[in-house]
């Protein structure tokens, strides 16, 4: 026991257990564009069986999505429409202060 502790301390070094970067496929795509783009074919090339939109949808995911999300910082795609748009999303994720009380 004595021994193993003391080879711990000589030559261990400690490990970060966060990912400080995305997982990367190919080098190009994030895993979350990956798993994006084999949802879109399984809705458009095996339930709904529509060639041209899969292929649109392919594209722009796996083709311009990198390339916007390199450009842009991150969460471009989630923070564009609210700002731009003018959306709100009242509730849990966006709590106003409302004057009115409701009663359960």
């Amino acid at each position: 026991m004595r021994k193993q502790e003391l080879l711990k301390a000589k030559y261990s070094s400690l490990v970060s257990q966060t990912i400080d970067s995305p997982i990367m496929v190919f080098d190009i795509w994030e895993l979350s564009d990956v798993f994006i783009a084999l949802f879109i074919i399984l809705v458009f090339g095996v339930l709904f069986y529509s060639w041209g939109t899969m292929f649109t949808l392919l594209s722009l995911c796996l083709g311009f999505g990198p390339v916007i999300k390199k450009k842009y910082p991150k969460g471009i795609f989630f923070h564009w429409p609210f700002s731009h748009l003018r959306m709100e999303l009242p509730g849990l994720v966006n709590p106003k202060s409302n004057d009115r009380r409701f009663s359960d």
